[in-house]
């Protein structure tokens, strides 16, 4: 007797794919929910899980991507003809469901909304979240300027007074680190001698500290928490003078408005406010 072979059911590897799409979408969605924000998370390469944050961004994008494109196999190639009787049966026999449709409608609107108002317990929710990233700076090391693993060596050399590009690549020689190319990102080297951005960095900065120059007009780790008192210290200016600027650009702030609050109102990232007040 011949066996009976069955052949590739579609729809059962359509169902298979969508589960597994959506327990990688899931949970990735939750390790990004509490993951430490990108500045601290590339700086001292992070991982949760053998994964970087980085890593984890990407699997949640592109599974997200096959769950749609499964989704629309899944419904419209596969299930369509059943779709169709069904929305052709509703439409002859009415919307029998009518609460059920009003309530699903109230719901995800109410979603919808009190998420992009921050109402509660949504706005909580993010607020928690917010809360649960900026705690990983006190287990891991921040950078002194805001993604500075996307520095070259070039850029790096000119925070230290007098240093150049060559002294910087015998002394990370010294220490085992192998520079194959000096216009390489920080990051890049980082990765090619499997250290931390932030190892390459102190050994720098322990090499050179009484050369270390600070550009206080370069956007420090963390601005966004910083009020506009804090960075007018930084900036060696009164607070007057960025409340005059923020004014001027139609904004309504004082001394303890967070610089994340202004950039928020003013659509633009906190770093390029902190540029616009240091006069960049």
């Amino acid at each position: 007797m011949a066996k009976n072979k069955k052949g590739f059911n579609l729809r059962s590897f359509t169902s298979f794919s969508l589960v597994f799409s959506t327990i990688v979408m899931s949970w990735s969605g939750f390790i990004l929910y509490v993951a430490p924000p990108g500045r601290i998370a590339n700086w001292a390469d992070w991982k949760l899980m053998l994964f970087t944050k980085a890593e984890w961004q990407a699997l949640h994008t592109i599974f997200s991507y096959l769950f749609f494109v499964l989704f629309v196999i899944h419904l419209f190639f596969i299930n369509w003809k059943a779709f169709l009787t069904y929305i052709k049966s509703k439409v002859k026999a009415g919307l029998n469901r009518k609460w059920e449709l009003a309530a699903s409608t109230v719901v995800f609107v109410l979603f919808f909304i009190g998420t992009l108002k921050s109402w509660p317990p949504f706005g909580d929710i993010m607020a928690f979240g917010d809360k649960v990233k900026e705690s990983w700076e006190k287990s891991y090391e921040a950078p002194p300027v805001a993604h500075m693993e996307e520095n070259t060596l070039s850029d790096i050399a000119a925070n230290f007074n007098g240093i150049s590009v060559d002294e910087i690549v015998k002394t990370l020689s010294d220490s085992s680190i192998i520079v194959s190319d000096p216009q390489l990102k920080l990051k890049t080297i980082a990765a090619e001698n499997k250290v931390t951005p932030s190892r390459i960095y102190n050994i720098l900065t322990s090499r050179y500290k009484n050369e270390q120059v600070t550009d206080i007009t370069a956007a420090p780790s963390g601005v966004g928490k910083m009020t506009v008192g804090q960075v007018a210290q930084r900036l060696g200016k009164k607070p007057e003078e960025l409340i005059k600027i923020l004014k001027e650009n139609g904004i309504d702030a004082n001394e303890e408005t967070t610089i994340r609050t202004i950039a928020d109102q003013m659509s633009i990232s906190p770093h390029d406010l902190y540029s616009l007040l240091a006069g960049k």
